[in-house]
């Protein structure tokens, strides 16, 4: 559970980054100015954003990955196989 959502964190943050470039430099998402005062959609990542972010899923997938092994290691393996 670990190595997938670990891994999942860090594929989200490359898309994240890459999703970050591809608007800040090129002029995907056209806004109207009159309505908005500038037609190009305003983005800011401070420090802190990611910092949170990657500490919150960290969190999720600890919390959603401890509880599936908790439960693991209660079952009794032997009784189990054989019982089927």
């Amino acid at each position: 559970g670990l190595v997938i959502g670990g891994g999942g964190i860090i594929f989200g943050l490359v898309l994240g980054f890459l999703g970050l470039f591809l608007l800040g430099n090129f002029n995907i998402i056209d806004l109207p100015a009159d309505v908005y005062g500038s037609s190009k959609l305003p983005l800011e990542l401070s420090t802190l954003d990611l910092v949170l972010i990657v500490v919150g899923a960290v969190f999720i997938v600890a919390i959603s990955s401890y509880y599936p092994a908790k439960k693991a290691t209660e079952v009794n393996v032997l009784q189990t196989l054989r019982n089927e």
